[in-house]
């Protein structure tokens, strides 16, 4: 449930897989609450249809992977 996949990148951005987010409002909304809580994230947009995360970041502020994982252990912590 937590496999976590980037689907698509660009300077700036990263599209994932988030197949929690699939069908739950509460889980997307949480989400998009804590990507507007950190410095260096300017937004977040999460479609509970494909179950997809795209975000924006400050690529001088944090790396691809940085991103990835600051979002797979939210996740983790919203299905557990």
């Amino acid at each position: 449930m937590n496999n976590i996949r980037v689907k698509h990148s660009l300077p700036h951005r990263v599209r994932l897989k988030v197949p929690a987010v699939r069908n739950s409002e509460k889980i997307a909304r949480n989400l998009e609450k804590y990507a507007d809580d950190i410095e260096g994230i300017y937004w977040a947009r999460v479609n509970t249809v494909c179950a997809g995360l795209v975000i924006r970041f400050d690529e001088s502020m944090f790396t691809e992977n940085e991103i990835i994982n600051l979002f797979m252990q939210q996740v983790t912590q919203r299905t557990t």
